[in-house]
Formats: C-alpha cells, sequence, structure tokens
C-alpha cells in the first residue's frame, strides 16, 4: 500500500482509543475510569482528520502558505475544543477534572501526531 497519511491516522486513532479504552476500564482503579470516553476519541479523530485534508490541499495549492494556515488551523482546533467542552463544564452534572485530563492528554497526543504525520508529508 502506498504510503498514505489518512489511513495512518485512522489506524493511530483507533488503536489509540482501543489502548486508552483498555487502561481506563480494566487496568486501573475506579478513580481515573471516565464515561463516554468515546466522545473524546471521536472528537479528537474527526478534527484531526479535517485538518489534514485542509493542510494538505493547502499544500497542493499554495505551499508557501502552508506554516500561516498551520497555525490558523490549530487555532480553529482550539476553538472547537473550547465548544466541545463547553456544555461538559456548564451541564448540570458538570464533568470532573479527571474527564478533563484524560481529554488534554489525548489531545495533545492527537497533536503530536498530527505534526508528525505532517512533517513526513512535507518531506515528500
Amino acid at each position: 500500500m502506498k504510503n498514505n497519511i489518512y489511513f495512518k491516522l485512522i489506524i493511530f486513532s483507533l488503536s489509540f482509543f482501543l489502548i486508552h479504552f483498555s487502561a481506563t476500564h480494566y487496568l486501573v482503579n475506579e478513580f481515573y475510569f471516565i464515561k463516554d470516553i468515546y466522545k473524546i476519541h471521536l472528537f479528537l479523530g474527526i478534527s484531526t482528520l479535517l485538518l489534514l485534508i485542509i493542510l494538505l490541499k493547502i499544500k497542493l495549492s499554495y505551499p508557501e502558505k502552508f506554516g500561516f494556515a498551520y497555525l490558523a488551523a490549530v487555532f480553529v482546533k482550539m476553538i472547537a475544543t473550547v465548544f466541545f467542552l463547553a456544555p461538559l463544564l456548564f451541564g448540570e452534572k458538570g464533568i470532573t477534572f479527571m474527564y478533563i485530563s484524560h481529554f488534554f492528554i489525548a489531545f495533545f497526543i492527537y497533536l503530536f501526531v498530527e505534526v508528525f504525520l505532517l512533517v513526513g508529508s512535507l518531506k515528500n
């Protein structure tokens, strides 16, 4: 198979979700357990996929603007994160520090993988 960035992202997302789900549900105690972990990974996986699609299109059309486009895309992703977490933070039950820590750990891992995949695509 060809060096496909989307395939790598999907494989990473599924693997990371399974590892994260297994670790929080079976390996650690109830203190670290969070419900709806799939929502975190669904949001981060889809937002990262959309960001990669947009940035690779910009790389083909305007390669000199790629750095600014990445900066803008990450800023939009952060704003989307605020909109994703706002109903959970200010909802009826309110979410715990544990949910936020799981979210941001996963967020930064996805961000690292996103940069790794984009740097790999820039080298080609």
